[in-house]
């Protein structure tokens, strides 16, 4: 596609957190005109001034009607392309897309199978033991199955602890014994699906792609190198680079799947074998991702092209350090004391907070909001004690 020819873009799942960098990444482009579908009517991204126009429906059966809301939304406005942002839209859509298709163009989105897979800590790491893909030792935890004592009495540990469908970092609890994970079991009931993975000694690197038909169309690799403020998080300071053994083991990854659409890629390097393994995969939009459109790939855009089947020159990433939340704040204020020199090559998230920021004034007034009404909820309470 010419930068000039117009492209218009429904974003479907507005209420998502990660809409709001999907929506500001098409913004910088001002042949790009996006329509957001949100189930939430106060969702942030209707303040931005990168939304065209915002529409929200009711979704009264917990996602059931959201494809005939998407539909709906596609005869009203006519995009030209839908771009899911999260997991359960890109889920629907990846068994439904044929649905759609017959209104508009879709970018390109995993197959059910492959998504279910990718999506499921447990399911992964058998199909990474499967296809002989370096990974660390990792089973499906269960307190209450057959052989669990066998089972972590001969685990290697220090080990984690995942839901098999968290997200962000959340869920997860480290023991640096197989003592200490029997205690914690002890004290908590285990409900949900779980995996325990041995502990890598090494650091994290990440990949993100754009895929079709299991070919990398678009890439950035990135290394933290300030750590989130919750263990397990994202960083909140990442490097931009490349790195060919991350790359070889991604592209292994994504041949073997065959995979078409967007993904965020969690691997660690192991210090001791001397090699990149891959620990997970989030098939959706990813918190870096400002970073990865300051070093040159806008993902988005790119989706939207490869969804009109439009041909794509593979982008090459330039290496910068991206620095986003409170981080960025303290790096600046640092930078003006004297004798601290300025770092080449630098890129602070809250730039486009600065060019776009109603968004994150609704967002800062809603929390206020919410703690009030909290606020006012106790003492109400205590009153009528």
């Amino acid at each position: 596609m010419r930068s000039k020819e117009f492209l218009s873009v429904l974003i479907p799942d507005g209420e998502s957190a990660h809409a709001i960098n999907v929506l500001r990444c098409l913004g910088q482009l001002k042949n790009v005109r996006v329509f957001v579908l949100s189930s939430d009517p106060k969702s942030i991204v209707r303040f931005s001034q990168y939304c065209h126009k915002f529409i929200s429906f009711v979704d009264e059966t917990g996602g059931g009607n959201r494809l005939n809301a998407i539909c709906d939304t596609v005869k009203k406005v006519k995009p030209d392309v839908v771009l899911p942002v999260d997991i359960f839209t890109i889920s629907m859509l990846s068994s439904d897309k044929e649905i759609l298709s017959r209104l508009t163009s879709i970018v390109p989105l995993p197959r059910k199978e492959e998504f279910e897979i990718a999506n499921h800590k447990g399911l992964l790491s058998e199909w990474l033991k499967k296809n002989k893909i370096a990974c660390p030792p990792t089973i499906l935890f269960k307190t209450d199955g057959a052989g669990f004592d066998e089972a972590i009495s001969s685990f290697s540990f220090p080990a984690l602890l995942k839901p098999c469908n968290g997200f962000g970092g959340s869920g997860i609890e480290f023991f640096e014994n197989e003592n200490a994970l029997r205690a914690f079991c002890k004290e908590n009931i285990i409900s949900q699906e779980f995996i325990l993975q041995s502990f890598i000694n090494g650091y994290d690197i990440d990949c993100s792609v754009l895929c079709e038909n299991g070919k990398i169309l678009a890439y950035t690799i990135q290394r933290g190198f300030i750590d989130g403020n919750i263990r397990f998080r994202r960083a909140a300071g990442i490097d931009f680079l490349d790195d060919y053994s991350t790359y070889n083991i991604v592209n292994e990854v994504v041949k073997k799947f065959d995979w078409s659409g967007i993904a965020h890629i969690d691997l660690r390097y192991d210090a001791v074998d001397e090699q990149v393994k891959i620990i997970e995969i989030n098939p959706r939009y990813w918190g870096s991702l400002m970073g990865s459109f300051c070093s040159g790939v806008n993902f988005p855009y790119l989706s939207c092209l490869a969804g009109l089947k439009r041909d794509i020159i593979k982008p090459e990433a330039k290496p910068l350090r991206y620095i986003q939340g409170g981080a960025a704040i303290k790096s600046m204020v640092k930078m003006m004391f004297p004798g601290n020199k300025k770092e080449q090559n630098v890129e602070y998230s809250f730039k486009f907070i600065l060019k776009d920021p109603f968004p994150f004034i609704m967002y800062y007034l809603k929390i206020k909001l919410n703690r009030l009404n909290g606020l006012l909820g106790v003492s109400a309470k205590n009153k009528h004690v």
